[in-house]
């Protein structure tokens, strides 16, 4: 009550009476000894999606435009090879069409055995004394007009029921020739139209997919125009060996569904796989048994092709869709009514470009890894050999970190494994984090044997030391040539975490020297990026309990299970875990598995300093 007026009292509410101020808060009398929470810590979204911008003004942003040029492109590229390789015959020697083929437009044909028959007729009538005479041999056949066959407009060609023969083959070829001549601008113009409006809308549809369930891949400029490299060179090569006698386009959409499934996932690659089967049938003016041959071993490659642990295995795939093929042109073709000579022939020649695909990938699968920055199991299989010259570099130089990252490797490889990660591409990166250390070895805990050399330096330039392990790192993994997604984990493994025990010792010395508290918490941080995959997640954590749990005096499952649910619950307020796609039941799952995994390891104090605690000392050398 305030001059016998009554307030209500109401947090955050200030009143100002004469010459004091009264402060009016719900808050106790020692509310702001109270710790904060650590929700007020989280300096990650705050605000709600749905006022975010509507989805078609997104379209008009420049970034975003900038990513959709390589995707127009690609339409405007793909429907000119569409238009420029047709429209083609659509027919094939020894094949039975379920209508009669009559002729589109007149033409003329010459007969070339008829005219060659009447001009050796013209020879054998010539008196001995000329017919000896080669001169006069020849002036006499040239003197025979060709025999010329008329093809008006409706005439039958081939009856509908009865394989076209090679005669008949030749005439088609002819009467598709003049039936292309025959086309007038404005047909033109309207098949163009039409090619044009149905690959603008797959790639309408491939482009709001990537939209809504890819946003990683629809972000990255570099993967979008090499996905739309692939797609043009795809239907290229597709119409180039579409052409009698070889038929085959299924080379090209076999290896790059393969390609598409390695490189990213199932989902993605069976929509791309069907978005070009009906665009090469679409070129090739195919009929509905083609496409369903191409979806029927395509989603048989796709779904087949889970791990890639050795390269025999791409061929395997490739042979088990090329049986798909073949029954699919059983089943076609029994459907269609063809002749068993037919269908068999038809059915082997797909399984020989389907298992051809196979052997191709598998020989370029290094190619394939360095254009599209992956790895496959097989690739990881072989770095996860101890004979790699970098591990044995690290044995020979820092074996305490190559003990550290051994440990780090078991730990990170359990925890992907319970939320569903790559296992295997966790233990490998692990491997490699830190070999950034080797370079100046004695500055880490776990290779020194007493002397810290620590103690001599200013907290700035340690913190220089231990973050420019990381800067070492990919100098030296540029150097062995280790693929792009082992060199994430040298990078991101930190994000960008705080050095906290040199960061404490600098605001330490800054008060004791009465310079006040600046700004410094940006130069003692590493500079990231976060970590991008769940699988660095992972090993992140990984590796900021192994270190720490080495400073418990007296570990218990308690102490550790604490331990851990602390690293975790800083990691996740420090933000480090906005851009890897970690859901809170994953990083429940990753906690689960860490503190399993440490209760079952016993906990060596082979680099524990004496007299660290949880304090956070062991930060000073590991950070």
């Amino acid at each position: 009550m305030i001059n016998g007026k009554k307030v209500a009292p109401a947090t955050g509410v200030v009143v100002h009476h004469s010459s004091f101020i009264i402060h009016y808060s719900r808050k106790p009398m020692f509310g702001a000894l109270r710790k904060n929470s650590r929700l007020g810590q989280w300096n990650g979204r705050r605000r709600s999606s749905r006022g975010d911008e509507p989805f078609v003004l997104k379209l008009f942003h420049r970034p975003v435009l900038l990513r959709l040029t390589p995707v127009l492109l690609t339409a405007l590229a793909i429907t000119y090879l569409a238009y420029r390789g047709g429209p083609p015959l659509p027919y094939r020697v020894g094949a039975i069409y379920p209508r009669d083929l009559r002729v589109r437009v007149y033409f003329e044909l010459v007969n070339q055995t008829q005219t060659e028959r009447a001009r050796d007729e013209a020879v054998q009538r010539l008196p001995e004394r000329q017919s000896e005479d080669p001169v006069a041999r020849e002036e006499t056949r040239r003197a025979v007009s060709p025999v010329v066959e008329k093809y008006p407009q409706g005439m039958l060609l081939v009856p509908r029921a009865q394989p076209i023969s090679e005669r008949q083959f030749a005439v088609l070829e002819e009467e598709h020739k003049a039936y292309l001549q025959s086309l007038t601008p404005r047909d033109q113009a309207h098949r163009g139209l039409a090619l044009l409006l149905v690959m603008s809308l797959l790639t309408v549809l491939v482009t709001v997919y990537l939209a809504r369930f890819q946003p990683t891949l629809a972000r990255s400029l570099p993967k979008i125009t090499l996905v739309c490299l692939l797609v043009i060179a795809t239907l290229a090569l597709g119409l180039l060996v579409s052409r009698p006698p070889w038929f085959a386009m299924l080379i090209p959409l076999t290896v790059t569904v393969m390609i598409l499934t390695i490189a990213y996932n199932p989902q993605f690659a069976l929509l791309m796989a069907y978005s070009l089967s009906l665009a090469m049938t679409v070129a090739l003016d195919a009929d509905l048994s083609q496409l369903l041959v191409q979806m029927g071993g395509l989603a048989t490659a796709v779904l087949l092709l889970q791990q890639v642990r050795t390269r025999t295995r791409l061929v395997k795939v490739a042979a088990a869709a090329g049986l798909a093929f073949l029954a699919m042109s059983v089943a076609t073709g029994l459907l269609s009514q063809q002749t068993w000579s037919y269908i068999l022939a038809d059915g082997g020649r797909n399984f020989a470009w389907a298992a051809t695909a196979g052997f191709l990938l598998s020989g370029s699968l290094p190619l394939v890894e360095r254009c599209f920055g992956i790895i496959t199991e097989a690739s990881l299989l072989e770095l996860a050999d101890g004979s790699h010259p970098l591990l044995q570099e690290l044995v020979r130089r820092a074996p305490g970190t190559y003990t550290h990252s051994m440990t780090v490797a078991t730990l990170a490889e359990a925890a992907a494994e319970a939320i569903g990660a790559d296992s295997l591409l966790a233990r490998v990166g692990s491997y490699f984090h830190d070999v950034g250390k080797m370079l100046k070895p004695h500055y880490f805990i776990e290779n020194q044997s007493g002397e810290n050399r620590h103690e001599s330096l200013e907290p700035a330039l340690s913190t220089l030391i231990i973050i420019g392990h990381v800067k070492d790192g990919l100098a030296l993994a540029q150097q062995y040539n280790l693929p792009k997604p082992v060199v994430d984990f040298i990078q991101q493994h930190h994000g960008t975490t705080l050095v906290e025990y040199f960061y404490r010792e600098a605001i330490r010395l800054q008060e004791d020297g009465g310079e006040g508290t600046a700004e410094l918490e940006t130069s003692f941080r590493y500079p990231g990026p976060k970590p991008r995959t769940k699988e660095i997640a992972a090993v992140m954590l990984a590796d900021a309990v192994e270190s720490a749990s080495r400073a418990l005096s007296d570990p218990t499952p308690a102490s550790l299970a604490k331990l851990v649910h602390e690293l975790v619950l800083k990691r996740l307020l420090d933000g480090q875990f906005e851009e890897c796609g970690l859901t809170f039941t994953e990083l429940h799952r990753t906690e689960e598995s860490l503190c399993k995994s440490l209760i079952a390891r016993p906990v060596s104090r082979a680099h524990q300093i004496p007299g660290a605690e949880e304090s956070g000392l062991l930060r000073k050398y590991r950070s």
